[in-house]
């Protein structure tokens, strides 16, 4: 009888300490809201929160490389544009310049403007990112990797960008080209300067369809890295809430879990305390 009696008070010694642990396991669960303390809790809902992880941290680079890339891509965007508009003044000048009505003096005006915009031109060719890199490198652009499998490079090179203009006496540059103009433009003799201005304005017309080619390519460029960040928030959110779900803890059913089994074990510790005040000859009546 009192090895029977000793069985059952080390049983439910037994017991409640693994209502204890219950307890504690369940407590961390909601502090720590991780329901997957370890791999053993669910070997395969831990194996697959290891194949999110490592996909995160995957798309976590490739969206700042991709966010990095369409800052660039905008950049070169932008002083394409600014290109553009100066290549138009460009015409505007020369048209004005070929009037007969424009003194040597305003053309003088003129072809100083042409040079400006020249400068112009060059500092926006030497332009760095915020890493001090060339927006528009001399060398082949550095293909950024974006996805798996997937790298694209941010902008074109300064020649492509700058030069490789088709004019008449083949391919030259936009510095070129204006200079031209403006030494056209400034010329004495009437025939001579109108022969000038005609191929100058001819020129500045194939750099304008030039720069609007490189233009638009850019623009694909920049959607291309939009979308690309735009794919990758999506993929963040969808990976994060599968993540969740897997290792997450459910508050309210751990809170409802946890308070039965903190009710059960008051109950069968207050009985626990009854039975050990009990002395032998009440166990044995």
């Amino acid at each position: 009888m009192i090895g029977a009696t000793r069985f059952r008070v080390t049983a439910e010694i037994n017991r409640q300490s693994r209502l204890a642990s219950d307890i504690s396991r369940a407590q961390t669960d909601i502090s720590s809201e991780k329901r997957l303390q370890t791999a053993s809790d669910d070997p395969s809902a831990s194996a697959r929160v290891g194949d999110i992880r490592r996909k995160q941290a995957n798309e976590a680079a490739w969206a700042a490389n991709a966010d990095t890339a369409a800052a660039v891509a905008n950049t070169a965007d932008s002083s394409l544009k600014l290109v553009s508009t100066g290549l138009d003044r460009a015409r505007e000048l020369m048209i004005a310049g070929s009037s007969a009505t424009a003194s040597a003096a305003d053309r003088a005006s003129y072809a100083t403007e042409l040079r400006g915009i020249v400068a112009d031109f060059e500092s926006y060719s030497k332009q760095t990112d915020s890493r001090g890199i060339a927006i528009f490198p001399e060398d082949m652009p550095i293909a950024i990797p974006i996805g798996r499998g997937i790298s694209l490079s941010a902008t074109t090179t300064k020649a492509e960008a700058f030069g490789n203009v088709p004019t008449a006496n083949g391919p030259t540059d936009l510095a070129t080209i204006l200079n031209a103009a403006a030494a056209a433009i400034e010329m004495p003799d009437g025939a001579a300067r109108t022969a000038a201005v005609n191929a100058s304005v001819t020129d500045i017309a194939s750099a304008t369809s030039h720069v609007a080619d490189v233009h638009a390519g850019q623009g694909l460029r920049a959607a291309q890295f939009d979308a690309a960040s735009t794919r990758l928030a999506d993929s963040k959110v969808t990976l994060q809430e599968e993540r969740d779900s897997l290792e997450g803890t459910d508050i309210p059913a751990t809170v409802a879990r946890l308070q039965s089994k903190l009710v059960t074990l008051e109950a069968a510790q207050a009985a626990f305390a009854r039975i050990s005040k009990q002395t032998l000859f009440d166990l044995l009546g």
